[in-house]
């Protein structure tokens, strides 16, 4: 005979959930404050890419890593949960953007992108990956959505 589970354990965290939570978050609070600690560094990153002028490169360098470290930290602690993963996507997508943009460009520079020093093929894979397990991550909040 089975019986019913405490409730306790019936609402238990499933292990890859959180284990995808705890890197996509930390990435993102990681690479934000990053930026923050060297935001002209950053800045002259995103000049690099020469997609954005004066005065958005300095609106983008000046928003986009307190944007990474509250969405990343949101995830972590499941908080504003389906937006903060939505916001991220978008980044990610933006990110992913850019990195093609300077292939297409032939365009050979560093990204910058979570202070690693990696060709603009692996960023892109990387970035790819993330966004992956984020999707993946916003169907089970669908999923347990649904079930309540």
């Amino acid at each position: 005979m089975i019986k019913k589970l405490p409730v306790w354990l019936e609402n238990k965290v499933d292990p890859v959930e959180l284990l995808f939570r705890l890197i996509i978050g930390g990435i993102f609070i990681y690479a934000g404050i990053l930026k923050v600690i060297d935001i002209n560094t950053f800045e002259l990153s995103i000049r690099n890419y020469k997609i954005l002028n004066d005065p958005w490169v300095a609106i983008v360098a000046l928003t986009l890593p307190p944007l990474e470290i509250i969405t990343g930290t949101c995830i972590v602690f499941k908080f504003l949960y389906q937006g903060a993963l939505a916001v991220i996507c978008s980044i990610l997508i933006i990110f992913i953007t850019a990195l093609t943009s300077l292939l297409f460009r032939n365009i050979d520079i560093n990204c910058g992108c979570l202070g690693l020093n990696t060709t603009i093929h692996m960023q892109i894979l990387i970035d790819v990956t993330i966004l992956t397990a984020c999707i993946f991550l916003l169907k089970v909040e669908k999923k347990q959505t649904k079930e309540l």
